[in-house]
């Protein structure tokens, strides 16, 4: 009598009773027509059981959802009129980790959703435009298992301006400079200021007669890539002081259009060096956690 059919007999009259069963050897070997090659693949099965691993859960922890990229500009006019222009840009710098995942973890993926990635359980990435951009963290485990999460950023904008003096494009009045405000995709709302100051070398504002006073038209333009397609004035006035400040504030049309400011004298004296300071909110939305 084989061993197993031994095992497998022995087991059947605990639980049913001797007076169950009649055997003869080998009668019950034929009924169960088991070969070692089977009882072997039996016992593999037995002894190597499937293991489900833990459930991946991937966290993601940033050190804030919104932030500001700075830009500053200022045109340095070398007294010919050939401006040398002194750029800075100032892009702020959002931190991520993903301590807070669980599970057995061989890989950490973050896609920024501006085209960049990053591996690794943490990281930093600044933006090189405003707007507003899903970031997808990806985790893998050793046997393949991936669990993701995301979350929404948004970069706001902040410019500031000063302008080389208004020059003269066709006779000694009818000043100009323009001021492009760098809007990209999805901005929501602008706002910001413009403000002028006389040289105050000569005929400066306050001492001018009625007919002589000091004037400033500032006009919004928007622009498709090179092509103006819309303008509007928003100021267009003459008046007794120095200094001239003129809020302004504009709801995008949402097409993608880039704006700028005209500023405009029909004086003969130049305004000197204009700036002008800008808030673009790119903000929309809930955060996804």
């Amino acid at each position: 009598m084989k061993k197993t059919s031994l095992m497998i007999f022995v087991a059947l009259l605990l639980v049913s009773g001797t007076s169950a069963y009649a055997y003869t050897e080998g009668a019950f070997d034929e009924l169960l027509n088991l070969d070692d090659d089977e009882i072997e693949e039996i016992e593999t099965i037995i002894e190597d059981p499937i293991v489900e691993e833990s459930d991946l859960s991937a966290l993601i922890a940033v050190n804030t959802n919104f932030g500001t990229n700075f830009y500053s500009m200022e045109e340095v006019d070398d007294g010919d009129n050939n401006e040398v222009k002194e750029t800075v840009w100032d892009n702020f710098t959002f931190q991520f980790d993903a301590y807070g995942s669980s599970g057995n973890i061989d890989n950490y993926t973050w896609d920024f959703g501006d085209g960049n990635e990053l591996y690794g359980i943490e990281g930093s990435h600044a933006y090189a435009l405003p707007g507003t951009y899903q970031v997808i963290l990806t985790i893998i485990s050793p046997n393949g298992n991936t669990a993701s999460n995301q979350t929404q950023i948004s970069v706001d904008f902040d410019g500031y301006v000063i302008s080389d003096n208004m020059e003269c494009t066709c006779a000694p009045t009818a000043k100009v400079t323009q001021i492009d405000l760098k809007i990209e995709e999805d901005v929501k709302t602008i706002v910001g200021e413009t403000s002028v100051t006389h040289d105050g070398n000569t005929e400066d504002c306050t001492q001018r007669i009625a007919l002589q006073q000091c004037h400033l038209r500032v006009t919004i333009q928007e622009y498709s890539g090179e092509t103006m397609v819309s303008e509007e004035i928003i100021f267009d006035e003459t008046f007794s002081t120095n200094t001239k400040t003129v809020p302004f504030s504009i709801i995008p049309s949402g097409n993608g259009n880039n704006y700028k400011i005209l500023l405009e004298t029909d004086q003969l004296r130049d305004w000197h060096k204009p700036n002008t300071e800008w808030f673009a909110q790119y903000q929309s939305g809930s955060i996804i956690q």
